[in-house]
């Protein structure tokens, strides 16, 4: 019940030196030290907006490249120091942002400067507060909204502040994003094109039900509050601000329906007079889009809806066209892949613009006349062999007929930058093959019309061994795709242990055509503990499409397991692979996928690793939840049979639960209900509890936390270091 097809071998770095004068990587290397690992990059290279020309970093300089020219500095730390405030000072090079052809905007702690390039001076432009968070500055960087505390303000020229929201408290709160960063909202606050207007989230979660976390940096220790609404429970209610600058004066938006609905993908008309917001409902099946009326906050009308029997998850903004201000782009998977729409505000559809087997990933803007539009996107996927939806490639669409063409020739990950006439792309890329190139093209035809970059292998002096993309049949007979690493000293008459990293959740995907095909540093030091590594993208998750990634409805949690399952016994056929010692680990959905893994299957894998794992949806957030398994009350059955508390006497392997004790994404309820059954069932489980720690385990103490992990495996499949 499994094919292997081998798709791509490359060897990294076994050719510049003997094997002997090569190096291991160390787990404090590849976790502390791992931008020494990756290829290197043009330092904050960007279009030089209104010009063709870029400009990076270089030698703690400014630098402007020119395609026909020679390089020149634009400016040096020495230039930016002038006209500084008091007590400012510039060591290194700053990150910019370009206003114009001659005016950049650079940040020093609480302060903006603007830098004139013709005079070579600085001069102030904001101050904000030293506790300003979420800032967010209009187009031509005028204003910056920001928040304190609860509430939202505005700094303006001469160091103006003004205070926008007075009511921000606990359980109130203002001009921050909403819905837990679902459905693509990062941000609480959307300036109108002309900057004379701010639109801002408001929350009401005074209604949700408190979660407390302890926080052991005080003495006595103290609680961290903060409303969690779980799958089935009262959640929060949101309405949109919208701040006049002149009037001074708030008109609030307040769609009709229930008040639980979600509010996403806050758009604004070129008019400056209506925005559109894509209402969606709680049960995530049917949204609309709705034009309002900014003066009085009444909507003017629905200019058109959609509706999905599983769910729907709107993520992109509306996408305005300039030259024709009452056209734009919408982003849809109605015919089962993300692909673009073009509307108009009277006429509603006007055509499709991309179309087949492929996502689009992100819109990356439009030539001068806005004849194309830019986007990145996967390679066609054909369903019998995906290995398409490992490439993001660089295309160019035609706004008029929808035709379309790749502008990028070579397999691997690209990564566009578009400047600002339409004319050329800066394409950042790598491949399992290439390390990392940077690329100027030439936006009509995709022709390099200059190499930046051509990174070196960071990897040619680390002791490793092959990275190798496969195919495993999954679940109902789809084609998966997933990735093998090797020791440095593989032998195919040896038989190796295996680790298998997964996560298998929706919108993730890890194994790419990128360099080291996706995989993280701590697997190659893994691999040279003599193990294969293997990852495999089972349904649910990213870039393949509606259908592949609603296979999982009302059962998280269970075909994905199944998939694992098809990769193990995929792995059990190959001749260099110990069957009888296989771990597993993953974090977050990962570590609910990994426990699943052991309890469900309990003879396939001698040790798991689960961190962060999500034990039971009933106690996950209702944005996420509901999303992909309906409320508890309408899906008793999905809940009752990915619930993982009541399965712990099904143990019968050595794992070890981690969980992060400040973790306010997968609260500690999950991993001490799972070992509360396990007292109850008399199962005993390994646990490690991170003090101070969120959601995963940040900074040195990452060294620490896969130091456990892999010494944990060794110990119990009995691999010798």
């Amino acid at each position: 019940m499994f094919r292997r097809t081998l798709l791509l071998i490359a060897v990294l770095g076994t050719t510049l030196l003997p094997a002997q004068e090569k190096h291991k990587l160390t787990l404090t290397d590849a976790i502390l030290k791992g931008r020494e690992y990756y290829p290197e990059q043009v330092q904050a290279l960007q279009w030089i907006k209104g010009t063709s020309n870029y400009c990076f970093i270089k030698d703690n300089q400014l630098v402007q490249g020119s395609l026909k020219g020679k390089d020149a500095v634009l400016a040096t730390v020495e230039d930016l120091s002038r006209g500084l405030a008091t007590g400012d000072s510039v060591k290194r090079f700053p990150r910019v942002e370009w206003t114009d052809a001659k005016t950049f905007l650079f940040q020093l702690g609480a302060r903006t400067y603007a830098y004139d390039a013709a005079s070579k001076t600085s001069a102030l432009r904001f101050t904000l507060p030293a506790d300003a968070e979420n800032e967010d500055h209009d187009e031509a960087y005028r204003h910056v909204a920001f928040t304190r505390g609860e509430n939202l303000f505005i700094a303006g020229p001469n160091d103006s502040i003004t205070q926008v929201t007075f009511d921000g408290t606990d359980g109130i709160v203002n001009g921050k994003s909403v819905h837990r960063e679902e459905y693509g909202i990062t941000k609480g606050t959307f300036w109108s094109p002309d900057g004379s207007k701010l639109a801002f989230y408001r929350m009401d979660e005074t209604m949700v039900t408190p979660y407390y976390v302890e926080d052991i940096s005080t003495t006595p220790s103290t609680f961290k509050k903060f409303r969690y609404p779980m799958a089935g429970q009262t959640s929060h209610h949101v309405t949109l601000g919208v701040y006049d600058l002149h009037s001074g004066k708030t008109v609030f938006i307040k769609p009709d329906g229930p008040p639980d609905h979600y509010l996403t993908n806050i758009s604004w008309e070129p008019d400056n007079k209506h925005l559109l917001i894509i209402l969606l409902d709680r049960s995530t099946d049917h949204f609309q889009v709705i034009r309002y009326d900014v003066s009085t906050g009444q909507a003017v009308r629905t200019l058109f809806e959609e509706r999905n029997e599983k769910w729907l998850e709107p993520e992109h903004p509306l996408t305005f066209l300039k030259t024709q201000p009452t056209r734009y782009i919408h982003w849809s998977q109605r015919d089962g892949w993300w692909h673009l729409y073009l509307y108009d505000i009277n006429l509603g559809l006007v055509r499709p613009l991309t179309q087949g087997n492929w996502v689009v990933k992100d819109i990356l803007g439009f030539d001068a006349k806005e004849r194309n539009v830019f986007v990145e996107g996967t390679a066609t996927i054909d369903p019998k062999d995906p290995k398409g939806a490992m490439e993001t490639e660089l295309y160019r669409v035609e706004l008029g007929t929808g035709k379309w063409m790749r502008l990028t020739k070579d397999p691997g990950t690209h990564h566009g930058q578009l400047s600002n006439d339409g004319r050329y792309l800066i394409d950042r890329w790598s491949s399992l093959t290439v390390p990392g190139r940077t690329d100027i093209l030439d936006a009509a035809t995709g022709k390099v019309v200059k190499t930046l970059l051509a990174s070196r292998d960071p990897m040619a002096q680390v002791a490793m061994g092959n990275i190798e993309f496969v195919q495993v049949t999954g679940e109902h007979g789809d084609v998966l795709n997933g990735r093998i690493i090797k020791p440095s000293f593989f032998q195919s008459r040896d038989q190796y242990p295996v680790i298998v990293y997964t996560y298998n959740g929706p919108h993730v995907q890890l194994v790419t055509n990128s360099f080291l095909g996706g995989a993280q540093l701590w697997m190659i030091e893994a691999a040279e503990r003599g193990y294969i590594v293997f990852t495999l993208d089972g349904h649910g998750s990213g870039n393949r499409g509606r259908d592949f990634e609603q296979t999982i409805y009302r059962q998280l949690g269970i075909t994905e397991v199944k998939d694992q399952l098809h990769g193990a016994d995929y792995l059990k056929n190959l001749p260099y692979v110990d069957s009888r010692r296989m771990a597993v680990h993953g974090w977050s959905f990962g570590g609910h996928v990994t426990e699943a893994l052991m309890l469900r299957a309990p003879d396939v894998f001698k040790v798991g690793v689960a961190g962060g794992a999500v034990q039971d949806w009933r106690l996950y957030e209702v944005m996420y939840t509901e999303r992909y398994m309906d409320t508890p009350e309408e899906n008793p059955k999905g809940y009752d049979e990915t619930a993982l508390p009541p399965m712990a006497d099904q143990l019968r392997g050595n794992l070890l639960l981690i969980q992060d004790n400040m973790d306010v994404t997968v609260v500690p309820e999950h991993a001490l209900r799972f070992l509360k059954s396990c007292v109850d069932k008399g199962v005993y489980p390994d646990f490690f509890y991170y003090p101070g720690h969120e959601h995963n385990v940040r900074g040195k103490d990452r060294v620490h936390l896969y130091t456990q992990i892999l010494d944990y495996i060794d110990l119990h499949l009995g691999v010798k270091r």
